[in-house]
């Protein structure tokens, strides 16, 4: 097993521990110079002399997105202006954007982060990878290209779309690992049988690192097998990450057993999101971040609203940082159809454990006289049969998944939309 910084990823977790609550309290004393900080803590009764032990982080109040939002665009900044040298962002299509400044050492902290997270998943220096992340406002493609390099990798830094390109330059440089939202890779494999290029035969591609959207299980057993990972001995590694803690921060090791966040850098906290009490190792609750080590713009305790369980037990791969072992749904990507929540990642989950159903789907929301329903629209494998009682006995599957109902529509081969970054599965076409 490979490591960047041993001494570091193994550290003893009561050491971790320790290390967390002293970089907390620094980081509140230099949030509280920040005009809105220092009235959210006012307001909560805290003093940074309040921080004694690992119970005080509890009194520290939660930041949320729309606080980010109703602080744009240099509000949350606590670090000096001067020393801001890089900014990025979300991309503001559902509101106000969301950003994140950076000083040189958070580039640099982000840099070590990601390319610990490489080295875990397998990533080795004569490797020669496509990085197929956007470059732009989005944190991934920038996240990727430096942590690739720290670790030592040969990187081609292509960012995403020109897929025929893509596949020549991995015949051209016997590329071995990809980069890229799992739906981009799901789309170069199709394109590649379209193609006739045999991905285990013609192309030498090991790992896979993807992320910034969700993935389901049966979505990434099926990259694995299309794209050859797992048949020259590697796999999909699946990465999580978000804006407001800098980008990408954690990924699968080379067991594939939860995605390791680095605690010396990130605090992890899981809550009930009612309670707010903490819930049990493993037990689903909600991601609570705070990043210790940035600079410019620090966030302590932000509500991620995303739902996991996390494992804060030592990986089989010997690293003692805690893991996201199981990833149930985003808030961001929920959508509420007559008073049902319903996440994307569900409606994924169902559909590809069919084997005539291809990877190309939407879920489409209506509003019809003032009763909301949703279909799903998708393609099917080429050449599979899919007649009218395989979509009933789907209809059902799906609603006794979803607990309500949601109808089926076949596509034709090739109809629905595909995507280079991050897809697009929800039409709501509620007014």
């Amino acid at each position: 097993m490979a490591y960047l910084e041993e001494q570091l990823e193994t550290m003893p977790q009561e050491q971790l521990v320790e290390l967390q609550l002293e970089k907390f309290k620094k980081q509140v004393r230099h949030l509280c110079q920040n005009e809105f900080y220092r009235r959210r803590c006012m307001e909560a009764g805290l003093s940074p002399d309040d921080l004694k032990d690992r119970e005080d982080i509890k009194k520290v109040p939660f930041t949320f997105k729309k606080d980010l939002r109703d602080n744009y665009p240099k509000g949350l900044i606590s670090g000096n202006w001067d020393d801001v040298v890089r900014i990025h962002m979300t991309s503001g299509t559902t509101g106000v954007p969301t950003i994140l400044a950076y000083s040189k050492n958070d580039i640099e902290t982000w840099t070590r982060c990601m390319a610990r997270n490489f080295v875990a998943g397998g990533l080795r220096r004569d490797d020669v990878v496509q990085q197929a992340h956007g470059y732009g406002l989005f944190t991934g493609g920038f996240g990727f290209h430096y942590g690739l390099e720290r670790a030592g990798a040969k990187v081609i830094p292509t960012g995403s779309g020109g897929t025929e390109r893509q596949l020549r330059l991995m015949q051209e440089w016997g590329t071995t690992v990809f980069t890229g939202t799992p739906s981009y890779a799901a789309y170069i494999a199709e394109i590649a049988m379209e193609k006739g290029i045999d991905p285990i035969k013609d192309l030498k591609l090991r790992l896979g690192f993807h992320g910034g959207e969700p993935c389901s299980d049966g979505l990434r057993k099926r990259i694995n097998e299309r794209l050859g990972y797992r048949a020259h001995g590697g796999g999909m590694r699946v990465c999580y990450g978000l804006t407001e803690m800098g980008g990408p921060m954690s990924m699968d090791c080379e067991y594939e057993c939860g995605q390791h966040i680095w605690a010396d850098h990130y605090l992890v906290e899981a809550i009930d999101p009612v309670t707010l009490n903490y819930v049990k190792p493993e037990e689903a609750g909600e991601l609570v971040l705070s990043n210790l080590s940035f600079e410019a713009m620090p966030i302590l305790r932000y509500r991620t609203g995303d739902r996991v369980t996390v494992s804060f037990a030592t990986c089989p791969c010997g690293r003692t940082h805690p893991r996201i072992t199981s990833f149930l749904g985003r808030v961001d990507d929920m959508i509420l159809v007559s008073g049902t929540n319903v996440f994307p990642s569900q409606v994924e989950y169902v559909l590809l454990k069919h084997p005539e159903l291809s990877e190309n789907w939407q879920l489409v929301v209506s509003d019809k006289r003032g009763l909301h329903s949703i279909k799903v629209e998708i393609e099917p494998v080429p050449g599979s049969r899919v007649d009218e009682d395989f979509v009933s006995r789907l209809e059902k599957e799906l609603h006794d998944y979803l607990e309500i109902k949601c109808s089926v529509e076949i596509k034709a081969v090739g109809s629905l939309p595909r995507f280079e970054g991050k897809a697009v599965r929800v039409l709501d076409q509620r007014q």
